[in-house]
């Protein structure tokens, strides 16, 4: 019998957290997209936090939306009262002719590269999203069922699910 959605979350969130080299500070949301009625800097508050959430899988909508990477699994949950999100990403189509001229590329905090506009306002959100993965896998992007024994996060954040590119293997075009 496999357990519910929640409950392979809380796994996952305790294997990451007990495994991972910067412990509960894996959890921590130290730029981006950020929570407001939670401290989204402390690791323990995020861990408690996200073991309280009721989460859904949302993986075949992942999918729709281009958001998909290998085996990952994707969940959503609604933030509850007394705590809101601020999603800190606009999609390219949202973005006036003015702010695509602003558009710039940097290496995130997890090393890999990034687009960015310099004082993008963050937006509402009342989601939250998490990603797991198999941690036998030994790759980007991850193959491998997610399972109880598995289960790891990749990551999370409060906001809808977006494309997920390859920033790498994006054509370049001179000017």
């Amino acid at each position: 019998m496999s357990v519910s959605d929640s409950a392979l979350v809380r796994i996952a969130v305790s294997h990451t957290a007990a495994v991972h080299p910067k412990g509960v500070g894996y959890f921590s949301r130290p730029a981006g997209s950020t929570l407001v009625g939670v401290d989204s800097t402390s690791g323990d508050e995020v861990v408690n936090f996200l073991g309280s959430l009721s989460w859904e899988d949302v993986t075949e909508h992942a999918s729709e939306v281009g958001a998909a990477a290998g085996d990952c699994r994707y969940f959503r949950a609604t933030l509850p009262e007394g705590v809101s999100g601020l999603e800190g990403v606009r999609l390219l189509s949202d973005l006036t002719d003015e702010q695509l001229g602003e558009v710039r590329l940097r290496r995130g905090h997890h090393g890999n590269v990034e687009h960015y506009i310099d004082g993008l306002e963050p937006q509402p959100t009342s989601v939250a999203h998490i990603i797991l993965y198999s941690r036998e896998a030994k790759a980007w992007p991850p193959k491998g069922e997610v399972t109880e024994a598995s289960a790891a996060v990749a990551t999370w954040y409060p906001g809808r699910l977006t494309p997920f590119v390859n920033t790498p293997d994006i054509t370049i075009k001179r000017g």
